[in-house]
């Protein structure tokens, strides 16, 4: 079975292909791509079988992409994983018979349920297909627990003694294996949440940074401008006009 990772984020990449070796679904060969033109050349080389897909990408969207992947490779599967939850990409991937939806950050079960709705019989005949075989066991389950737990405190010490590690080895190994510090990477992931948290919600910025694991949002404001350019209430105000214009094509869709 081939499966295709399409995002323009690396780290994003990362963490849906740990979150697929961690649940085994089978002996899946996972290739990547960076944008939608990409992605097309690839499923047509490798006749990728599914494709889990970003929608705003560089060079090429994913709604495009998806188009002529599945002219190309008709039974490919298609996965839309996007943090734009606009009506508009909604109703493009009903058109184009998209098998889902998911909006970022999803949970790793929601990514779970969702292959394994593809791949029904696969699960079932590969279901003793070691877990180690993968590689990096400790990792995802590392990674596992950042992503249930974004608005706790997560201390090194903690997660190393869930995957029985020394607190350094564990450092050393999680920046070998997905190009980011555990600092950095729980960082990333709350800001990502935040973002999704913006869009179509009353909460304060504080109350939004707290729920994201940020104690301090002073702090989280500061490391919010420096990773967006631009402050959380620019980018929440940004997030109301464009949660605008998707109820102004909602309506002339009905009209």
């Amino acid at each position: 079975m081939k499966l295709m990772i399409v995002d323009d984020e690396p780290l994003e990449r990362a963490v849906l292909a740990m979150i697929i070796k961690k649940h085994n679904l089978g002996p899946i060969r996972v290739y990547e791509a960076v944008n939608g033109a990409e992605a097309v050349s690839v499923a047509r080389r490798e006749c990728i079988d599914i494709t889990i897909m970003d929608i705003k990408m560089p060079v090429m969207d994913g709604i495009t992409a998806a188009e002529q992947i599945k002219q190309e490779v008709p039974d490919c599967r298609i996965v839309f994983l996007t943090a734009y939850d606009e009506f508009d990409y909604a109703l493009r991937s009903i058109k184009l018979r998209a098998d889902d939806y998911l909006l970022k950050p999803a949970h790793p079960e929601e990514i779970r349920q969702a292959l394994a709705r593809l791949l029904p019989n696969q699960v079932e005949q590969e279901a003793a297909f070691p877990a180690h075989a993968e590689g990096h066991q400790e990792i995802g389950k590392v990674i596992e627990c950042i992503e249930q737990n974004l608005n706790q405190e997560l201390s090194l010490e903690y997660l190393a003694s869930l995957v029985y590690l020394n607190a350094q080895y564990l450092c050393r190994l999680f920046k070998q294996v997905t190009g980011h510090t555990i600092k950095q990477y729980i960082t990333t992931r709350r800001l990502e949440k935040a973002k999704c948290m913006f869009q179509g919600t009353s909460k304060t910025i504080a109350e939004i940074s707290l729920d994201c694991g940020f104690s301090d949002a002073n702090y989280f404001t500061r490391v919010f401008k420096k990773k967006e350019g631009m402050t959380p209430s620019q980018y929440q105000q940004q997030m109301l006009i464009t949660e605008k214009k998707k109820h102004v094509t909602f309506g002339k869709y009905l009209m």
